[in-house]
Order: structure tokens, then C-alpha cells, then sequence
């Protein structure tokens, strides 16, 4: 039987096949304008980690499933030099678009050097996937239309969203009075947690949220509310000083980087995603299947997963006044809070890791068959 390497606990279930798979994702807690790009002794380490594990087993299928185009397909590419192994590579997000967020409010030279290599990267990588029999695994239609403008068949693109374990979700997730003990903050008599979960980057567009927030409080009287911020990144500093500076250091926390931070959302009442941009969130979906009153941003890849009205308030996320609406509506009216979440927690059903990763499974074995069709031809 073969083994799958990977670093996610999702794929564990595919190890009844006769298929290796080297599962190689980023995890750098250090995001900076070159994020993109290739990492050079990434790329060499990774490169000589792989070809260890290639030549150790020899003696089944092997795949090369990559989860990102800069330093994980270089090191494929370099990978493929020495052992022709077929490749699945999973764009995770919109990184392209991600970037351009990042760089267009960061107004300097290397700012814009940086998004000219990008530019050259992306065209590269878009060229070896044209010429080459690469699968590309994406999180939703926008990516996707998006890789086909610029010349991928669309035979070789495959929506595959993301999902997570309902089971296992359902077991550790823990109860409200849990959740708020163990966080440190206190609930008081009608008192609504608003929370958000996910890193704390540009296109995450946490500012705006506390700007919301920061109205709500300001210019609606009696209103009663915390906001929760799980996560972490490169404006964690900056978002701290926003709120000590709107004097709301009593009234938003932020909570840091929480592993498995699923099992707090009992914790909040009202779960925001604000984003300019998103692949297929995970704590979106992690929030639906917890039952959470949702309020997003209305943007195409949210809309694939949420509807407004039935699992979700949609907003725009650039317009600060329709997010503070949106926060008061639902805080104003419990009910609708309750019908949101429990629209979201059956619509969650659907990214049950069960369900979805079947869809990789097949991928696996349609580009084994491929490779060995190549070998006997």
C-alpha cells in the first residue's frame, strides 16, 4: 500500500490507495512584500527533503501535490527534472490579487519592483502549467475564470473548496461558558460578542471592522457589545494602537494566534469576515457548521459558500456604514440571528471533509492513470 506524506490531517482518509502523495504547504508566520515569490533556501531545502522521500519509496505511484505557485511548484519543478512524476498544484485564495492588495497601499519603489517580479513569476508559472499536463486545484468560479483568461484550458482547472471535519468539529468544539472561562473575558447580562477569526494582513480588512464597531458604539445608544479578534499577522501592532487611539481598549481584545481557534466560536455571537479578498475560508465555513449569526463581505468567492438573507448578511466590505448596519441589525434582533445560524449550520454540510475530498481522490487516480497511460505509450 502506498503512504501519503502530507501536513494536513485531511488526507489522512486517501491512504486506502495505492498512491504517494508529497504534501508540501507554507506555514511561515512572517508575511512580507516578497511573500509571493520564491524562497530560495526553502526551495533548496524542500527540493532535497523530496527527492529523500521520492527514492525511499520506490516501490508504488507516486504524486506531487503542491499547495502554493511560488516556493512549493519551483521546488516540483526542480523535483521534475531528476523523476517525471505527475503534479497537482492547489492555489489556495486569490494570491495574485492578494498581493496587489498588499503592494498598492505599501506606495514605494520596492513596493512596485516587487509587484513587477510578481508579474514575471505568475507569467512564468502560467506558461509551464500551459505547456505541461498540470492540474490545478482552486478554491472558487473567480480563480478560476480568472486562470482561464489568461490561457489555461479549463479542462485543467478543478473547483475543489475547502472543508473540514464536521465529526470531529462537532466533538471538540466547546460551550459558550467554556469558551469565554477559558479566553479570559467576561459576558454580562445581554451583552453581544462579536468576534472575528483569521490573520490580521491587509486583505483581511480587520480596520474597517473595528470602524464599524467603533460607530456602533459611538453613535447607537445602549448598545452592549465586545469584539473578539482571534489571529495574528504583520498589522497586529498597527490594530492595537487603532483601538487604544479610539479609546476601545475595554471593549475589543485581541486574543492572538489560537490553535484549532474553531472550538472558541461559541465564544462569539455575531461572526464577522470582512475580506477584500478570499479563496474558500475555512473559519467561514468553521463558523457555519458552530451555527453562528454570519455577516461577510459580498464578494464572489463568499457568495459560492453563503446567501444573503439565508446563511448570511452580505456587506460591502469597503463601506464601513453598511458593516455597522449590518452588526446592528443582528444585534438587534435575536431571532434573526438564530434563523442566519441555523440556515449556515445545514449549509455547512456541504464542506464536510467526507464530501470534498473525495473529489481529490479521483484527481489522484485520474493522474495516476494518466501517468501510466504515458509509460505504456
Amino acid at each position: 500500500m502506498g503512504k501519503i506524506y502530507t501536513t494536513n490531517d485531511i488526507l489522512k482518509n486517501l491512504n486506502s490507495q495505492n498512491i504517494t502523495v508529497s504534501n508540501f504547504s507554507k506555514n511561515s508566520q512572517f508575511y512580507t512584500l516578497m511573500q509571493h515569490l520564491p524562497n530560495q533556501i526553502s526551495v533548496f531545502l524542500g527540493a532535497v527533503k523530496l527527492l529523500e522521500d521520492v527514492k525511499r519509496e520506490s516501490s508504488c505511484q507516486k504524486i506531487l501535490h503542491v499547495h502554493d505557485v511560488s516556493s512549493s511548484l519551483l521546488i516540483a519543478l526542480l523535483v521534475d527534472i531528476f523523476c517525471k512524476l505527475p503534479l497537482a498544484v492547489q492555489i489556495h485564495g486569490f494570491p495574485i490579487k492578494e498581493q496587489y492588495i498588499k503592494l498598492s497601499i505599501v506606495n514605494s519603489s520596492l513596493a512596485k519592483f516587487v509587484w513587477f517580479l510578481t508579474k514575471i513569476w505568475h507569467t512564468m508559472v502560467v506558461n509551464f502549467i500551459k505547456n505541461n499536463s498540470v492540474i490545478v486545484l482552486v478554491n472558487n468560479s473567480e480563480v478560476k475564470s480568472f486562470y482561464e483568461s489568461c490561457g489555461l484550458s479549463p479542462s485543467q482547472i478543478k473547483i475543489i473548496s475547502s472543508a473540514i471535519d464536521l465529526k470531529e468539529y462537532e466533538e471538540k468544539v466547546l460551550s459558550q461558558t467554556d469558551a469565554l472561562t477559558r479566553l479570559g473575558i467576561g459576558k454580562f447580562n445581554g451583552e453581544v460578542m462579536i468576534g472575528y477569526v483569521g490573520g490580521l494582513r491587509q486583505e483581511k480588512n480587520v480596520g474597517r471592522l473595528i470602524k464599524a464597531f467603533r460607530d456602533c458604539l459611538k453613535n447607537e445608544t445602549g448598545v452592549k457589545a465586545k469584539l473578539l479578534i482571534i489571529g495574528d499577522g504583520p498589522l497586529y501592532r498597527h490594530l492595537k494602537e487603532e483601538v487604544n487611539e479610539c479609546n476601545l481598549r475595554n471593549y475589543v481584545f485581541f486574543l492572538g494566534f489560537i490553535p484549532e481557534a474553531y472550538r472558541f466560536l461559541n465564544a462569539i455571537d455575531i461572526f464577522v469576515l470582512p475580506s477584500l479578498s478570499e479563496g474558500s475560508p475555512i473559519s467561514l465555513i468553521e463558523a457555519m457548521a458552530a451555527g453562528k449569526a454570519i455577516i461577510a463581505s459580498n464578494i464572489p468567492s463568499i457568495r459560492e459558500i453563503v446567501r444573503h438573507g439565508e446563511e448570511a448578511i452580505l456587506v460591502n466590505p469597503h463601506n464601513v456604514e453598511e458593516l455597522k448596519q449590518a452588526i446592528l441589525l443582528l444585534y438587534n434582533n435575536p431571532d434573526l440571528r438564530v434563523k442566519l445560524g441555523n440556515g449556515a449550520k445545514e449549509r455547512a454540510k456541504l464542506y464536510d471533509i467526507n464530501k470534498v475530498y473525495g473529489e481529490i481522490l479521483k484527481l489522484y487516480e485520474e493522474l495516476a492513470r494518466r501517468k501510466a497511460k504515458n509509460t505504456l505509450q
